[in-house]
């Protein structure tokens, strides 16, 4: 799984393949804190603490460990250590712990996987982006030129002097193991601060979980990874690291066609047979290893990998939607249904004042798709704004909430009376005080601050929406910045509409929405 590995600048969002939770204690409080931009992605915090003091120490703890981190490992910093390392040749140069354990724990892991996981693929993800410049799939010729080029040894390690030689030229990257080990580290001086009883960070889509986190973490379908959409999994993660990996965000389009970025160190090709990797291990580290390494393995070979490895659990999703789990996978699955379960939708019935009349109609709607992104303030390490997306009818009630991102108890500094428009729907908030309409989502790493919702036909309720007129809202409200609302009339029935560009503000940089079936999702995730 690749990571842009940049200065932490901002506030990630929470939504990502798999959704996370903080559980309860009686002598504390959950916090959450949410960050775009932090390492190329988004991040969140969770924690459970005594106060609101101790709360916000561990959030500033974990985004100054975040930044001393990205120092070591970023390859897109020129100073930083890993940077100024790899630029040398054939000298014995001292590394930090850090940079060894990372560069010790590569070596073992492309030795287990029999080159599965190789740090030098770099040379392949160059070689596969000047293809998508040039509009031309690299030859069989350069892939196995650059294959060999990659299968010699990289650099030599001594573990006494704390040493490290490199060996060869070829560009390297140690993503697939060093956001996994940021993660780990990040969430041991958040429980190190005092009054903070457990932790949970994610960047992402990958986290480490440390306390007694009991909430469930949703596993997101490939197929359609709208933060609103129904997830492929349950789980419950405890003590450990998960981390999602998947060709369906990221890669390149040469000729009409859509490569993963995720490659295959030993033929050089993009592979996509498994469609999206999930995996919990020991640490954040072993689990953003494996889940790349099962994305490169057959399923037959990842289940013969794992099986000598009691502590992994995985989930697979192949290219054509089956799920392939390992033997205690199952352990850790829990019933769950995103978006509201049942009762919610009840409740929410009961506070509009509308019944739930039994329905065998066929929605007439299709697929409404709006595709965001927000704005990156100047300021670093702000956090995320307070998002609303709905649709009101012709009598303006709100009928279908996709997205919605608040603070919806205190503490904490705002909440959602800030989305003046969406808030003063009276029923809609009476029921979403009492639940979280969005969880926290982890899957394969996406660009920062980019983000989408799918209405799906269906009102708040799970009735189908009748064709007519409508208007989509995107609502957004930033602490210690602007108010902005986005408003835009639809009529909706059976026929689509091409994807339109919204206007965009200073809190919203682009947004577009499209008037599609459901079967027209594409492989890149839009």
């Amino acid at each position: 799984m690749s990571l842009n590995l940049v200065r932490p600048t901002g506030f990630v969002a929470s939504l990502v393949t798999v959704f996370c939770g903080l559980g309860q204690s009686a002598s504390a409080e959950s916090f959450s804190f949410f960050h775009e931009h932090v390492l190329g992605t988004s991040l969140e915090i969770q924690v459970e603490a005594t106060n609101t003091q101790s709360a916000d120490i561990a959030e500033q703890r974990i985004l100054a460990e975040i930044d001393r981190l990205a120092k070591i490992f970023s390859t897109y910093q020129s100073d930083s250590e890993f940077s100024r390392w790899q630029n040398s040749f054939e000298t014995e140069i001292p590394v930090s712990p850090e940079l060894g354990e990372v560069l010790a724990a590569s070596a073992a892991w492309q030795e287990e996987s029999h080159g599965a996981l190789n740090p030098a693929v770099e040379k392949l993800s160059q070689l596969w982006k000047q293809g998508e410049a040039l509009q031309s799939v690299p030859t069989d010729v350069d892939l196995s030129q650059a294959v060999a080029a990659i299968q010699t040894p990289q650099w030599h390690l001594d573990p006494i002097a704390g040493t490290a030689t490199r060996l060869a030229r070829g560009p390297l990257s140690l993503n697939a193991l060093a956001k996994g080990d940021i993660l780990d580290r990040a969430c041991s001086v958040a429980r190190k601060t005092p009054g903070v009883q457990e932790a949970l960070v994610c960047l992402g889509g990958d986290l480490r979980v440390s306390g007694n986190l009991a909430r469930p973490v949703h596993v997101v379908d490939p197929a359609n990874d709208a933060v609103n959409a129904s997830p492929m999994a349950t789980i419950h993660v405890h003590e450990r690291g998960l981390a999602t990996s998947g060709g369906y965000r990221r890669g390149v389009r040469i000729q009409g066609q859509w490569y993963s970025h995720i490659l295959d160190p030993r033929t050089g090709r993009s592979v996509d047979h498994v469609a999206s990797a999930t995996v919990v291990a020991a640490t954040a580290r072993d689990a953003d290893a494996l889940a790349t390494i099962f994305s490169v393995l057959s399923p037959a070979e990842t289940e013969q990998f794992a099986a000598a490895r009691p502590d992994v659990e995985y989930l697979l999703i192949t290219r054509d939607g089956k799920k392939i789990s390992s033997p205690g996978w199952s352990k850790l699955e829990q019933p769950g249904v995103f978006p509201p379960t049942a009762s919610a939708q009840t409740q929410l019935a009961e506070a509009d004042g509308r019944s739930k009349p039994e329905s065998t109609t066929e929605p007439q709607f299709l697929e409404l798709v709006v595709n965001f992104q927000l704005a990156r303030p100047e300021d670093s390490q702000y956090r995320r704004p307070y998002v609303a997306i709905w649709l009101e009818d012709s009598d303006e009630t709100t009928v279908k909430t996709a997205l919605l991102w608040v603070q919806t108890k205190q503490p904490g500094p705002r909440w959602h009376r800030d989305l003046l428009r969406w808030y003063r729907n009276d029923a809609v908030r009476r029921v979403t005080d009492k639940r979280d309409l969005i969880g926290t989502i982890s899957g394969a790493t996406r660009g920062p601050g980019k983000y989408k919702a799918v209405f799906d036909g269906k009102d708040d309720t799970g009735n189908p929406l009748p064709p007519g007129k409508y208007t989509l809202f995107i609502e957004v409200a930033r602490e210690h910045g602007t108010y902005q609302l986005i408003r835009q009339p639809l009529t909706l029935g059976n026929e689509p509409m091409v994807e339109t560009k919204l206007k965009s503000n200073v809190e919203i940089e682009s947004a577009t929405y499209e008037y599609r079936r459901a079967a027209a999702r594409k492989p890149d995730g839009k």
